[in-house]
């Protein structure tokens, strides 16, 4: 088994998850936390669909980002191009209060409907290639996608390899906001989505 058959074994569960998330809650549940150090359900799969989108489209393979593409911000009503990391608790609620739910849900899928195509497109020596501080600096300072944090990110990614990017913030980025988002559900009393 190779890097890209790992991943897309990975993958697959993790396209899923999503759904069980949300699944038997309200919009009021989906938009506010149960507690104030966490945020939304809303805002992690935004946030985990801002991340791969930005991961795969500009720095793994060099394409347009879905969200730049078919109207998604006014689709989705959100005041920004950043992927949410360091955004403030008021940023959060704000996003969180006007973002269109049923938008994001197609949104999510566009995101995950490219990332399989381009992975699956990728010639496998790419994964080695070093993600260089110039390009970083571009797609997180330039197009705005770092947002506050900009500068830290691009140290963060400097000098790890497009595989590294691939694995952490496709798979276990998202898996760790996914726990989080699952965690919320019993802290909100849902029941188990299986």
């Amino acid at each position: 088994m190779d890097a890209k058959q790992l991943f897309f074994e990975r993958y697959q569960g993790f396209r899923e998850y999503p759904e069980h998330v949300v699944k038997d809650l309200t919009e009021d549940q989906l938009r506010h936390s149960p507690h104030p150090s966490l945020n939304p359900i809303a805002w992690i799969l935004w946030h985990v669909a801002r991340c791969e989108d930005v991961a795969v489209n500009r720095l793994l393979t060099d394409h347009p980002q879905v969200f730049d593409e078919d109207e998604w911000p006014t689709r989705l009503r959100v005041p920004g191009r950043e992927v949410g990391t360091g955004m403030s608790k008021a940023h959060v609620t704000q996003l969180c209060e006007v973002i269109n739910l049923g938008e994001l849900d197609a949104y999510r899928a566009a995101v995950t409907d490219r990332t399989v195509a381009a992975v699956a497109a990728l010639p496998l020596a790419e994964l080695t290639q070093e993600l260089m501080q110039k390009r970083l600096r571009q797609v997180f300072v330039d197009e705005g996608a770092g947002g506050t944090v900009a500068q830290d990110i691009v140290e963060a990614y400097r000098g790890h390899t497009k595989g590294w990017l691939l694995g952490h913030i496709v798979l276990t980025h998202p898996f760790y906001h996914i726990g989080q988002a699952f965690s919320m559900r019993a802290m909100l009393g849902a029941p188990n989505p299986w």
